[in-house]
């Protein structure tokens, strides 16, 4: 299979450079980062961490001055056991380090519990040097049931080693906050739609709402009023009842000057995800979002883990002055059992995602 852990590794790099569910059952001091209904796990950060996502993998980091970080994601490894998923990747993460240079481990395969029932965990702890630069990272394995091909979730902590300089922090830091968001995990499996919240419909569009929070995000988006607005993990989204969705999110690719290079990195990693990857037309449509040049990519892939199709289109807007500066992503994806059911539910949905594009702002 192709390899996973490296570019999860590369996507903590692009934070780490960067620089509620409300229920009582929350953790103090802690806010939900993932979205259960559809990330299939439960997965606490502190509160006041900024929380993103890209390419499937949950990203949170403590601030724009402390770029310590950690994430979550699940794999669907054809591995037999979690060291051996782990020795078949190993290799690959020789190439996060610089030249001439390598990843040195202190620790491997070592037991490490996950969250309140103790599932059975693996843990690595190893160091690179990028860009002259020295980091160690705490990477966790554990399975959702009795095999990696049920689901892996890679809990994942990074910090700089060797700090040297005044005001940086680095992998002590922050440690125990990623040792408790561990100790909090678990697994959940989409059982039910999630409740749909209240709509805040207060200066949005005619017929549209809100559904991007307003303290988090340098944007706003608006959808439909019959969509279900989710803003519970600091990503903005919505979802229809027929297996369509709509994403916004914000980052700092590191590495990229267009667009079109960033995307090429993210269909190596839609083909260490899933299978079947293909990308619809030649060319990107070149559009505009809110006056700014914009880029919109169609693709299909399928699911490793129950085989349903995703039919999906993103659209990249690449800021690069100003306060908010960065590279936005606008999404809409629709699910089905196969290729024609998931085209079928994206065509409905089209004209909505037009008239969603066209009423989104940057701030």
């Amino acid at each position: 299979m192709k390899r996973a852990l490296i570019s999860i590794c590369l996507l903590i790099l692009a934070a780490l450079l960067l620089a509620s569910c409300g229920k009582s059952d929350v953790p103090e001091g802690m806010t939900l980062a993932s979205d259960p209904d559809l990330d299939g796990f439960v997965f606490y950060v502190p509160k006041g961490y900024t929380i993103g996502r890209s390419a499937g993998v949950l990203t949170a980091f403590v601030s724009e001055l402390d770029p310590t970080s950690m994430t979550a994601t699940i794999v669907a490894p054809e591995e037999e056991s979690l060291a051996a998923y782990w020795d078949a990747n190993r290799a690959a993460l020789d190439a996060i380090a610089d030249t001439g240079t390598t990843v040195a481990f202190e620790s491997e395969n070592a037991e490490c519990p996950v969250g309140k029932e103790e599932l059975p965990g693996r843990a690595w702890v190893y160091s690179f040097t990028r860009g002259g630069v020295n980091y160690k990272v705490m990477q966790i394995l554990v399975m959702r049931g009795d095999s990696p091909s049920e689901g892996v979730a890679i809990l994942t902590y990074t910090g700089k080693v060797d700090a040297t300089v005044t005001g940086t922090v680095g992998y002590t830091d922050h440690i125990e906050d990623f040792e408790l968001s561990v100790a909090n995990f678990s697994f959940r499996e989409v059982t039910e739609t999630p409740e749909a919240k209240e709509k805040i419909t207060e200066g949005a569009p005619e017929g549209m709402q809100l559904a991007s929070d307003p303290k988090i995000a340098y944007y706003s988006l608006y959808l439909p009023l019959d969509w279900n607005a989710d803003m519970r993990t600091g990503i903005s989204s919505g979802y229809t009842q027929d297996g369509a969705g709509v994403s916004a999110a914000s980052f700092y690719p590191e590495g990229f000057s267009t667009v079109q290079e960033y995307f090429a990195s993210q269909k190596e990693q839609y083909e260490l995800r899933y299978k079947d990857v293909t990308v619809i037309g030649e060319e990107p449509e070149q559009i505009k979002v809110d006056g700014c040049d914009a880029f919109r990519y169609e693709c299909r892939v399928t699911r490793r883990g129950d085989g349903r199709v995703v039919r999906f289109s993103v659209v990249y807007v690449l800021l690069r002055t100003g306060l908010h500066r960065g590279l936005y992503t606008v999404t809409l994806s629709a699910v089905g059992e196969n290729a024609d059911a998931a085209d079928a539910v994206f065509a409905a949905h089209t004209d909505e995602f037009a008239r969603v594009l066209s009423e989104f702002r940057f701030k």
